[in-house]
């Protein structure tokens, strides 16, 4: 008599099939009874059929095999003849820190580092961009460039340190000569060494670089403080009580008011004054300036001029003194190098 047996055998870990351990039977196997879910199992053969699989497990470790119906031929990859060698990133990519001299942009709310979006590594070179950290500067005089930042590195990090303002003047190394300091006729502005204000012009009046002026209220808004030119007809029954003859300082812009003109104001310090000989009566005036440190008295026109070792017989304005000595360097429509200082001014 025969007995019946099922293809299909049961996953030995299956807890009731009966199976104490696994015989690693080849053929179909299934997770437990009656269900569908089926898996082929192959062992070690040495049968040779065209198209057959077998786990050799003669070898360490056990190789899947096929038969070609002559030998059999292992699945496992094999490593093969090394092959041309890929594209280096090193040397596909060039990374270019753009230099310092370039011009600056425009300021942005957010500043990006990478100049270059993309690298193409399929092109021979792909130059990838980075923009460069740079310190930024403020004009503290008309001609002279201040550093607001200054930049350090090492080969771990970039630091970037805030210069401290307002800065302090340096006249060493050079820049303690005349023709360092002082402005000729032809430019813009004059030079403003030491403290420094920006004041709106008094609409409907021009004031002259070089010239004193004195803070006043707008002729037209009444509301608005304005800088006008120093101007007086005599100084005779004069005095600080009844007369508006404060100083604020000496211009270094020449400008209009038409309500919103400005002119910045030497208050304290070095700057080139403009000499006149529209003067009141009551002085002695000289245009030879004895020594640097003589005093410069505020013409009617808002010049500065010089006088003789006579007293003056009225009272007087002084807007700083002489920076400069020598003949005939006082003559109406010269500049000067000048020193303002207006804690005294009568």
């Amino acid at each position: 008599m025969s007995q019946y047996k099922s293809s299909i055998l049961v996953n030995p870990n299956y807890a009731t099939n009966g199976i104490s351990s696994d015989t690693k039977q080849a053929g179909w196997y299934q997770i437990a009874p009656n269900t569908s879910n089926l898996a082929l199992r192959v062992n070690y053969s040495n049968i040779g059929l065209s198209g057959e699989i077998r786990l050799n497990t003669s070898v360490t470790p056990n190789v899947f095999q096929g038969s070609n119906g002559s030998a059999w031929v292992d699945f496992n990859a094999i490593q093969g003849l090394q092959g041309n060698p890929g594209i280096d990133f090193t040397n596909a990519v060039n990374f270019n820190n753009l230099g310092s001299n370039t011009a600056t942009g425009s300021v942005v709310p957010l500043a990006s580092v990478f100049a270059t979006t993309y690298a193409n590594v399929g092109a021979s070179i792909s130059n990838v961009n980075i923009r460069s950290l740079q310190g930024g500067s403020y004009a503290v005089n008309s001609n002279l460039s201040v550093n607001s930042m200054v930049l350090s590195q090492n080969s771990n990090v970039i630091s970037l340190t805030s210069q401290p303002l307002p800065y302090t003047w340096d006249f060493t190394n050079g820049r303690n000569t005349v023709p360092y300091l002082k402005n000729s006729t032809s430019d813009t502005n004059n030079y403003g060494w030491g403290s420094t204000s920006n004041w709106v012009v008094q609409t409907g009046v021009t004031v002259t670089k070089g010239q004193a002026v004195r803070l006043t209220k707008d002729s037209v808004s009444s509301s608005n403080i304005v800088i006008t030119p120093i101007t007086y007809t005599t100084l005779v029954g004069s005095n600080p009580f009844n007369t508006p003859f404060n100083i604020l300082g000496i211009a270094t812009q020449t400008a209009t008011g038409n309500g919103s003109n400005s002119c910045i104001v030497c208050t304290k310090g070095i700057t080139t004054a403009l000499c006149t000989s529209n003067i009141a009566s009551g002085f002695s005036p000289t245009t030879d300036i004895p020594y640097v440190g003589a005093l410069g008295i505020v013409g009617k026109d808002g010049g500065v001029f010089c006088v003789s070792n006579n007293l003056p017989t009225v009272d007087y304005m002084t807007a700083g003194y002489f920076l400069e000595s020598g003949p005939g360097l006082a003559n109406n429509g010269n500049n000067v190098l000048f020193y303002v200082d207006t804690s005294s001014s009568f």
